[in-house]
């Protein structure tokens, strides 16, 4: 990541079994990127962690807001076509 890099660029937004993970590219956790939100799929409840950069916030506010106006309808979760039902259990 280099010095100046536009806030978007920083957000990583990750499509996982569980729940979709927003994350910080800027900073790493064991080698990874530091989760900064998660968003499961079957709640559609999102979990903002303590640390989590209020310039990345809106970011992830509006990308969640945007699956989470989804609920009830089926969510890809790969390229195979497997997914779920937002919001069920």
């Amino acid at each position: 990541m280099t010095k100046g890099a536009a806030v978007s660029d920083r957000l990583f937004i990750g499509i996982f079994p569980g729940g979709i993970s927003y994350c910080d590219k800027a900073r790493e956790r064991d080698g990874d990127y530091t989760r900064v939100a998660f968003l499961p799929y079957t709640s559609l409840e999102l979990k903002i962690e303590d640390d989590c950069p209020a310039e990345l916030l809106p970011l992830i506010l509006a990308d969640a807001q945007s699956i989470q106006s989804r609920r009830g309808e089926f969510f890809r979760t790969s390229c195979c076509d497997q997914g779920v039902i937002l919001g069920g259990s």
